[in-house]
């Protein structure tokens, strides 16, 4: 069994437990993993994959009807299982759905649709298909691995290189194809993203940009988020855009899951522009823009090493800072202090003064979390600025959490032993927990 898909066998095992015939939309963003866990799954199993393809739809159905044909003559009384990969391809033939609802009626059979056009699915393919949707039995989102799930795939590498590899490839496992243990993460940078040989040097862009017009747009907003700009104003003064603009451009984005929305906690979650801020959410994406693509001109007239070390190796840990609260979210959630179906109620505190990287409330008691930058040493200063944070955000009942690079000073120590609330910790002892 793969690691990190325990609900995903769970899911489809019970499908294979019940009589009759099925139909699934199983989907997600572009190398998640979802054709790998499938091939995994059915190993045993008797199935056909089909892989759709941009051809002329009479061809591409008559090869699809063929593939069903061997399906159903293969002599077993086991359910058998159709993978029909990138289904989209079919949307603009009318035969399709027609096709696979036959295919129900004439046996047991469970049909699996995949698709990476996560907004496809999610706006546009009941309105495709029509009335036949309703043969469709259940709907798979496929998500990211864990950092757990990293760690347990590649106990042998360093837990604090596994971060900044997490930072850059995110829990996306096709990513993970490009990453070799024998090497440090300087060198899987350089032979994997960089080399002009490489899959993901080649890819990284389309990676990102997939199905995306105006791609000038998209590629001039996404270098001002990987910079630094997270507000739509700050977007508006850098790009030149109107704001309304933006706003359309933002919105794709987050439908394409590039980008995701995070809102101050005194906003209650409400589209409040002025409360929250954008953030590019896709790791590879992120790392991309803010490394890569903006200085490719340089990356061709210079050797990768070379390159490295002008751009990236001394602004790597502060991009991966960005990613730490991804981390402690998991931290937090593995030690219980955290309930992981509150996970996504996790917010941020953007104030006028001071801001909170992270927080979450849990009954009435707010668990305010200080980690927004790499630091080898967090001060007493820094526990003022979290207070002061606090108290703009009228947060009563507080747990506060400081993480640190290295360690303490004396003055911020004595103050966590003199209150229970005040909580210290070491980022490498967290790393300890994975």
């Amino acid at each position: 069994m793969l690691v990190g898909r325990n609900r995903e066998y769970t899911f489809f095992n019970g499908y294979m437990e019940q009589n009759g015939s099925q139909m699934i939309v199983f989907y997600g963003q572009k190398f998640i993993g979802k054709t790998s866990f499938l091939l995994d799954f059915c190993k045993d199993i008797p199935h056909s994959y089909f892989l759709s393809k941009p051809i002329v739809k009479e061809w591409m159905l008559d090869s699809l009807e063929q593939e069903i044909r061997k399906l159903q003559q293969l002599d077993t009384d086991q359910k058998k299982i159709l993978i029909i990969d990138e289904f989209q391809e079919f949307s603009k033939n009318e035969d399709f759905m027609p096709v696979l609802i036959n295919l129900m009626q004439s046996g047991n059979f469970l049909i699996i649709l995949v698709s990476s056009e996560v907004n496809w699915v999610e706006t546009a393919m009941v309105r495709t298909f029509g009335r036949t949707v309703a043969s469709i039995s259940g709907f798979y989102k496929v998500k990211p691995l864990s950092f757990q799930n990293i760690c347990q795939i590649y106990p042998q590498y360093s837990r604090a290189d596994l971060f900044i590899m997490y930072s850059i490839y995110g829990g996306i496992p096709g990513l993970w194809n490009y990453f070799d243990v024998e090497l440090s993460v300087e060198d899987n940078i350089i032979t994997y993203i960089l080399s002009q040989r490489s899959f993901l040097r080649q890819a990284g862009y389309s990676y990102s940009m997939s199905g995306l017009r105006e791609s000038s747009v998209y590629d001039t907003i996404l270098i001002s988020m990987a910079n630094g700009n997270t507000k739509l104003n700050d977007l508006y003064r850098i790009t030149g855009f109107s704001r309304a603009k933006i706003s359309v451009y933002l919105r794709t984005l987050m439908e394409q899951e590039q980008i995701n929305k995070i809102y101050s906690i005194d906003c209650a979650g409400h589209d409040n522009s002025r409360k929250g801020i954008y953030d590019i959410s896709n790791h590879f994406t992120a790392f991309w823009f803010k490394f890569v693509y903006i200085h490719e001109d340089e990356l061709l007239q210079m050797d990768e090493k070379t390159f490295y070390d002008k751009y990236i190796r001394d602004e790597l840990l502060k991009y991966c800072s960005k990613y730490l609260k991804e981390i402690l979210k998991e931290y937090f959630c593995i030690q219980g202090i955290l309930d992981p179906a509150d996970v996504s109620a996790s917010d941020c505190f953007l104030g006028k003064q001071n801001q909170i990287p992270f927080v979450w409330k849990s009954h009435s008691v707010y668990h305010v979390v200080l980690c927004d930058r790499i630091k080898t040493r967090m001060t007493y200063d820094d526990y003022e600025s979290l207070v002061q944070a606090a108290t703009e955000a009228r947060m009563r009942e507080k747990e506060y959490y400081i993480v640190s690079f290295r360690d303490f000073d004396e003055k911020l120590s004595l103050e966590s032993r003199m209150k229970k609330n005040i909580h210290l910790l070491s980022f490498a002892d967290i790393l300890e927990h994975f």
